[in-house]
């Protein structure tokens, strides 16, 4: 099997998500004790999270750093952990000139809403992907429809994402949820566009379908593995 990267800490209950998926597809498909060969490279997400708000010019240089430190452990291909960093990597890839396939995150989850020809969307995420272009413009160019909840609901979610990057999961976050799962049942998905999100969201019944942007990743990263 050829073995993945997770660029990961970004936050750090989220990559156990992607661990733990990648590990169970892997066993469901081998079986008996099959496991995913992978590399954990977890940073300190604070010297990245804390320039969200004001110093975001200094994050791709960051992000780039600690991409040559574990492509330089090569692996087979690499997964970033986290929505929002991929605008960061998008704007370095082309300088990077990077041989070792990424499963971007945008792409696959276009790619997926196209597969199965859903035309309006959710979009949620953190505040800054939601109110930023660098996630939508790319699926409203292919002609999917993109919403997002109203400013109130976005800086609800926002407070939700804070407490779940610290591995904090509250009844009141699945109910929050849940009343907007209701309210915004005519769509056709929702985008978990956000790693934490499905941590809450995993009790919460949802007429549209619920795009885990984690298992779109790690899906297509599993056909890479086996290939």
């Amino acid at each position: 099997m050829k073995r993945i990267a997770l660029l990961g800490g970004t936050s750090w209950p989220s990559t156990l998500e992607y661990y733990t998926e990648l590990n169970q597809r892997i066993n469901q498909k081998l079986g008996g004790s099959h496991s995913c060969p992978m590399l954990l490279y977890n940073i300190d997400y604070h010297e990245i999270k804390s320039r969200y708000a004001d110093g975001w010019a200094e994050i791709p240089l960051l992000l780039k750093t600690e991409i040559e430190n574990i492509l330089a452990l090569n692996p087979d291909g690499l997964i970033i952990c986290n929505n929002t960093l991929h605008k960061a990597f998008d704007q370095i890839k082309n300088e990077m000139q990077i041989q070792t396939p990424v499963f971007h995150v945008i792409d696959l989850t276009q790619e997926f809403i196209l597969k199965n020809k859903w035309n309006r969307v959710l979009l949620l995420a953190t505040k800054f992907t939601m109110e930023d272009d660098f996630f939508k413009k790319p699926l409203m160019d292919a002609g999917i429809e993109v919403a997002i909840p109203d400013p109130e609901e976005r800086a609800a979610i926002q407070e939700i994402q804070t407490e779940l990057a610290k591995g904090i999961i509250k009844d009141e976050f699945i109910s929050y949820f849940q009343t907007l799962a209701d309210k915004y049942d005519d769509f056709d998905a929702f985008i978990l566009a956000c790693t934490e999100l499905p941590l809450a969201f995993r009790n919460v019944t949802a007429k549209p379908v619920l795009i885990n942007t984690i298992a779109v990743q790690c899906e297509k990263a599993i056909d890479f593995i086996l290939s």
